[in-house]
């Protein structure tokens, strides 16, 4: 360790003037702590970018991609519309089925016509004189039953009729059983429905014989479905691409007509623009944001001399157009465009978002989406819809991936087009930044393996290097200050002594 001794026989403030030499010598530190936080702010910025690319391609494209929002149909009923309900599976625009309603099909169930206490253990009733409450009981204190082929156990002196019901539930019979607190009834209801829903019970015990049950079998529904009577075993099936639940009987002939549901086909087309300009602003405005190259990074003591307010002004001119320009994103915004407008090959035809009214703004808005004509796309919608569906989600026939995944991939549909192309600016950015390909979370931790934590890596070492060194020369000056000091004590020492301390 280095004794340090201030100038008591100088006179010097050599702490002050050690740190004035110093601040010469760390220089070319400061520059390299400034290197490292303007890399940080920089892989930061790409993480920021990378999470909403990531949002956008693996969540909010897939979901575009779905049939049910960019094909959205709907059904419309005329004639009897409280007698079914319907959902679109996989029916086209313009099917048609008329469907009456016979009857419903019902489930076997099983009602007790005769009520007890719920409350009282069955022990109590079965000891209770005023009632006939008789089992067959072999001494064991345990009664059991099976329904559809599951055993349920009781034992006489806990459990009451309250707690059988809940043992017939917990049994996984395919059975649901109620109890009616109101009247002490309770019945046992299949959980399927038709003929063959049927509850079978093997009263062991002879103790559900005291409940005088009603045991009704399941009925299949009886429909006419363009024109021919059929049977169903559950009032929901599925019958050329929907899903049909049935309500109740009819009172007239249903007609299901097939349409396309316009309105949600432009709620999405208008969701998936605002998606889309949302990462266009967010990439646009890094890629021409000012740079400030006259606002590096603070050191730690330019920042002891400002506000915060002061510290914060500056450091957002100093982060300021890190990523101007950057040719990953401005490669992912030009494919994006070439992707969007490029025609795309259906059937023969040449189809490109013009044709549906889908253009871009003004040039200050720097490639935005817009809707330029809504009555345009809802017509082109309604007329082909199918087309309209393709345009942009038909996959490319080109066995060479390479062609497929193109920006501009002649038949492929605009949202597998941009799904690439994100994709490829994702695997950039993690290669170059170490940021997520996969997460869409912000604050995600950087992969070590990539370009700027190699970076980062050296540049820790030359601070560390650098440190060390500055921390010896600032040692030496501390040795040079104390030998003077020493050596001018011992002078005055000696002058001292010939000369006297007065003198």
């Amino acid at each position: 360790m280095t004794i340090r001794i201030s100038g008591f026989s100088t006179g010097l403030d050599i702490d002050q003037i050690v740190k004035e030499l110093m601040a010469a010598r760390r220089q070319p530190l400061n520059k390299l702590n400034q290197q490292k936080t303007l890399l940080e702010w920089k892989r930061e910025q790409y993480r920021e970018v990378s999470s909403k690319i990531v949002d956008f391609r693996n969540n909010k494209l897939f979901n575009y991609s779905m049939s049910s929002s960019i094909a959205a149909k709907k059904t419309e009923i005329t004639g009897d519309n409280s007698a079914v309900s319907v959902k679109v599976t996989s029916a086209k625009a313009g099917d048609e089925l008329t469907i009456e309603v016979v009857n419903l099909a019902t489930a076997g169930k099983v009602v007790s016509q005769k009520a007890f206490d719920t409350t009282k253990k069955l022990i109590d009733l079965i000891n209770d004189p005023n009632l006939s409450f008789d089992i067959t009981d072999d001494g064991d204190g345990k009664l059991t039953f099976d329904i559809n082929g599951k055993t349920v156990e009781l034992d006489v002196n806990n459990d009451t009729i309250a707690t059988m019901i809940q043992k017939i539930n917990d049994a996984d019979a395919g059975v649901t059983a109620y109890l009616d607190s109101t009247t002490g009834l309770f019945s046992i209801r299949a959980k399927t429905t038709g003929a063959a829903s049927t509850i079978s019970i093997t009263d062991t015990d002879n103790l559900l014989a005291n409940f005088d049950l009603q045991n009704t079998a399941g009925q299949d529904a009886t429909v006419i479905i363009n024109g021919i009577q059929t049977t169903r075993s559950s009032n929901t099936f599925t019958e050329n691409g929907l899903e049909i639940t049935l309500r109740a009987s009819s009172t007239a002939e249903s007609t299901i007509r097939v349409v396309t549901d316009t309105d949600k086909i432009v709620d999405m087309v208008k969701t998936f623009i605002s998606d889309y300009n949302s990462i266009l602003d967010l990439v646009n405005k890094k890629l021409y944001e000012e740079r400030y190259r006259d606002y590096p990074p603070l050191t730690s003591e330019q920042k002891e001399e400002m506000t915060e307010k002061e510290i914060e002004l500056w450091e957002a001119k100093a982060k300021s157009g890190l990523l101007r320009h950057d040719s990953i994103l401005s490669t992912m915004m030009s494919e994006f465009r070439l992707a969007l407008f490029a025609d795309v090959e259906i059937n023969g035809e040449k189809v490109n978002l013009s044709q549906y009214g889908i253009g871009t703004g003004d040039y200050t808005q720097r490639g935005k989406l817009v809707i330029l004509d809504e009555d345009k796309l809802r017509t082109a919608i309604e007329a082909d819809p199918d087309k309209f569906m393709a345009l942009f989600t038909q996959n490319s026939a080109d066995p060479d991936p390479q062609v497929a995944q193109a920006a501009t991939a002649a038949d492929s549909g605009l949202f597998k087009r941009l799904y690439y192309s994100a994709g490829r600016a994702l695997d950039q950015l993690a290669e170059k930044a170490g940021v997520s390909r996969f997460s869409a979370d912000p604050n995600a931790a950087f992969s070590e393996d990539s370009y700027m934590a190699e970076e980062l890596r050296s540049l820790n070492n030359r601070i560390r290097q650098l440190n060390a060194r500055l921390i010896m020369i600032e040692n030496n000056y501390y040795k040079q200050f104390t030998a003077m000091e020493t050596a001018v004590n011992r002078f005055n020492a000696q002058y001292a002594a010939l000369f006297g301390s007065g003198k």
